[in-house]
């Protein structure tokens, strides 16, 4: 469903990570957003119309790329490594919840919550903010989490999972740079809940043989980054340390934001995207009173005292520390998303077992956990109401978009340059539309319409000139060596 639940690009980030993408699949090291920065006076430092593009780390770009080269160009295969990842988050969080609690019941419940996450949906469909690159990271970070809890329950005697947990770790930094070390923190937590301050039983030669590999896998892109890129490099570096103390881009909210966030992330209902607050309605306080009760039967739930305080501090600290924050993002918290899905698990889990308490016909106990199951899933996709509600302003506009494009390559020669690309339906500071027009037309397109010198450079170099007709570029002083496209 995700994967062909709209039929064009999102705005703002999935436009932006398909495009790199297809253009990663020949240049795999040499992530571009355009192919050649021949426009002078445009911005191609500036991460929404750059020429080496190094806003995101590379693996799910280079992920996307992959399906690409496999499937073909299509919405579908841009999705298709997303699909695959959080189908993947289900039987991993089963595994997870079970081995946490040692209760296939919660597990069950567990992966249940997953199957019917609205939010992850989202994410997947690349309609909610850094979409494909959260779910890929997601996957990253739980894995690695998982591998860990595989390296504990066997009593830490095989190096393999370590190593593999390392190596996971290095794929999450890979996609979404540092918080992907989350996995040392739980590590961390756990060995001074379980050994205290005993430092000879921390078996410090496996912890320092999964950092090696993170870093083994993590860091030549980084040097590799700085060496060939060394300004843009620095200046992405910087940029991602201003989240601490700066609201980029105008992401910021209250110190509770991330509660604010929690029923939109875990029953799809409360607050939209651009209007996060308390919203005190049955719903809202029903995904509070779940998640609470949840947690405290989580806790009681584990199979030892180190689990559940490392459960704790873990979660504790991730919600600090991004509530700190200047910069605030709905999914910066999502990724500790199994500890919540493990607590409606159990509210789950226990509703069940209290209901089939009841009833002593076998059949009538499974009708009961299937009515159950349905209605639970039926409830927290909420996918008729969200729908209605979120998407009818942009949806046939961004659709038809779509078809203009995929015409202006049929219709306009390779070597063709398109001005003045913004939808006639958004103001004229909008600056999304020509990315999805670069993706779907194969031609380089800009927002902006350069003075008449800049034209002439161009067509002195072999380019082709096309101007979109719209309210502001019609009334431009224009010669006749100009190509008009419409997109009526």
């Amino acid at each position: 469903m995700a994967a062909q639940l709209f039929p064009y690009l999102n705005l703002w980030d999935e436009q932006y990570h398909a495009l790199v993408a297809k253009n990663c699949m020949e240049h795999p090291f040499l992530p571009m957003m355009y192919n050649e920065p021949v426009v002078p006076g445009h911005d191609y430092s500036n991460w929404c119309g750059s020429y080496i593009w190094l806003h995101k780390q590379p693996l799910f770009l280079w992920q996307i790329a992959l399906s690409f080269k496999i499937f073909g160009v299509s919405l579908l295969s841009l999705r298709l490594p997303s699909v695959v990842m959080s189908t993947l988050l289900i039987p991993l969080f089963y595994r997870m919840a079970h081995l946490l609690t040692n209760r296939r019941d919660i597990a069950y419940f567990t992966g249940l919550a997953v199957a019917a996450s609205w939010y992850l949906v989202q994410l997947t469909s690349g309609m909610m903010s850094t979409d494909h690159n959260d779910v890929c990271f997601l996957f990253y970070v739980s894995a690695s989490v998982w591998a860990f809890m595989e390296y504990v329950h066997r009593g830490r005697k095989q190096l393999g999972w370590a190593l593999l947990a390392g190596g996971l770790a290095g794929c999450a930094v890979l996609t979404k740079w540092l918080v992907g070390l989350l996995l040392y923190l739980v590590w961390g937590c756990y060995l001074l809940f379980e050994y205290g301050f005993r430092l000879r039983q921390w078996k410090w030669g496996h912890l320092f043989a999964a950092l090696c590999v993170t870093l083994l896998i993590a860091v030549p892109w980084q040097v590799y980054c700085l060496h060939r890129f060394p300004d843009l490099a620095r200046q992405e570096l910087f940029y991602n340390f201003q989240h601490l103390g700066k609201a980029v881009e105008d992401h910021t909210g209250k110190a509770t934001f991330y509660l604010m966030v929690l029923p939109m992330q875990y029953f799809g209902r409360g607050p939209v995207i651009y209007n996060i607050r308390f919203l005190w309605d049955f719903h809202t306080i029903l995904c509070y009173v779940v998640l609470a009760i949840g947690l405290v039967i989580s806790i009681r739930a584990a199979r030892t005292r180190s689990h559940w305080l490392t459960l704790v501090s873990v979660l504790l600290f991730v919600f600090l520390f991004f509530s700190l924050a200047t910069t605030k993002m709905p999914s910066f918290t999502f990724v500790l998303c199994f500890i919540g899905f493990m607590a409606i698990g159990c509210v789950l889990s226990a509703l069940d077992r209290s209901l089939l308490q009841k009833m002593r016909h076998k059949t009538f106990r499974t009708l009961l956990t299937a009515v159950l199951c349905v209605a639970f899933c039926l409830y927290s996709t909420n996918y008729r109401n969200f729908y209605k509600e979120s998407f009818p302003i942009y949806f046939q506009l961004l659709k038809d978009n779509v078809e203009y494009y995929k015409r202006w390559e049929k219709e306009l020669p390779e070597n063709c340059m398109v001005f003045c690309v913004k939808s006639p339906s958004l103001s004229k500071e909008d600056y999304t539309s020509c990315i999805s027009a670069m993706f779907y037309s194969n031609r380089q397109c800009y927002t902006e319409l350069p003075p008449m010198s800049v034209f002439h450079e161009l067509q002195e170099a072999g380019k082709t000139i096309a101007v979109v007709k719209n309210p502001w570029s019609v009334d431009a002083d224009l010669d006749s060596t100009v190509v008009w496209v419409d997109m009526k």
